[in-house]
């Protein structure tokens, strides 16, 4: 299986520490480091010559500023293909190698902030509001996806692999043929041509969403959902599986002990997942943790969750409303 770590807050010099580059040797891991906007300092450089120097594999995850959105969506993919191309050109230019960029696909910085924190349920309700009315834009999206078939064309010239990350909601999308999740949420996933689509299940999250539906078993949801997304898109599936720490919105639940993330484990050695990242470095950084976290992931057993009838009924429903959902779309 292969095996990612995503990075986003350690600084460069940091990712450098010998146990890491021995861990990451080892245990065969590809390291997904953020690189925000502008960001691509000497520093930054020099920790890529590094892990080019001793043989780690390492892919870019590109980002934007916050006032761009930080994640890739709708209303920055020019913006976000230009710096691809400039990025590209300028590893090339300093002898560089990446295995390639990781493209997370997202809703702009602001809209997940006003979704997340609302000052209030009125705020709450127009946020929603507005993913269901004005962000279903089916020409825009059109051309969104258009920009970022580009990207993705660019990138197999040179070489380079995309990896396009996205939130588990677009699973709904899958399951039930349609585009409504990911135009709500403006952001062009399945119609693109990425190499591998990475699904983000985190499990410390979904109990957190789920806290207040009961008798929802979170390890039977998950596996159900992939073993679908696993039949449909086959080796392009990749997941990711977390969280070891807060991330971009500083509240998001992690891990409460290591055995919680060997279960995750086993349930994708179950399905047959065949590439798998998780989230992040940042939260496992002191060499006992790392080398607990990766001893883990070796050792998990294929784990298969017993049947929830409540995850299948909920689907059910979902299917309903998707229904009535497709009827709305096609009629604006």
């Amino acid at each position: 299986m292969e095996t990612r770590i995503w990075c986003e807050f350690t600084p460069p010099e940091d990712v450098c520490r010998d146990y890491i580059i021995d861990a990451f040797k080892r245990y065969n891991v590809i390291l997904n480091y953020k690189l925000e906007y502008g960001h691509d300092n000497e520093g930054f450089y020099d920790m890529v010559r590094t892990y080019n120097d001793h043989h780690v594999p390492l892919s870019i995850w590109a980002t934007l500023s916050d006032e761009m959105g930080y994640w890739i969506n709708e209303k920055n993919a020019e913006q976000f293909d230009r710096y691809v191309r400039e990025l590209a050109e300028r590893f090339e230019y300093k002898g560089l190698k990446i295995k390639g960029l990781c493209i997370d696909l997202e809703s702009p910085l602001q809209d997940i902030k006003s979704l997340c924190e609302p000052k209030n349920i009125i705020g709450l309700l127009i946020t929603c509001g507005k993913m269901l009315t004005a962000n279903l834009n089916r020409k825009r999206f059109t051309e969104a996806g258009r920009i970022l078939s580009e990207t993705a064309r660019f990138l197999r010239s040179k070489g380079l692999e995309s990896y396009a990350a996205c939130i588990r909601h677009c699973y709904y999308d899958i399951r039930f043929k349609s585009e409504l999740i990911q135009n709500a949420l403006e952001i062009p996933v399945f119609g693109v041509g990425w190499d591998k689509y990475n699904l983000m299940y985190y499990s410390t999250m979904i109990r957190n969403e789920l806290r207040k539906i009961r008798k929802t078993d979170v390890d039977y949801l998950m596996y159900h959902q992939i073993s679908y997304l696993k039949e449909v898109l086959k080796d392009k599936l990749a997941v990711s599986i977390g969280v070891t720490n807060a991330g971009k919105m500083g509240n998001e639940p992690y891990y409460e002990n290591i055995s919680e993330f060997e279960k995750d484990i086993g349930i994708l050695k179950e399905i047959g997942i065949n590439s798998f990242s998780l989230f992040s470095l940042d939260g496992i950084i002191e060499k006992s943790q790392l080398l607990g976290y990766l001893a883990a992931m070796e050792r998990a057993k294929p784990y298969k969750p017993a049947i929830c009838s409540r995850v299948i009924r909920n689907e059910e429903i979902s299917g309903l409303l998707f229904s009535i959902g497709k009827l709305y779309y096609r009629l604006r």
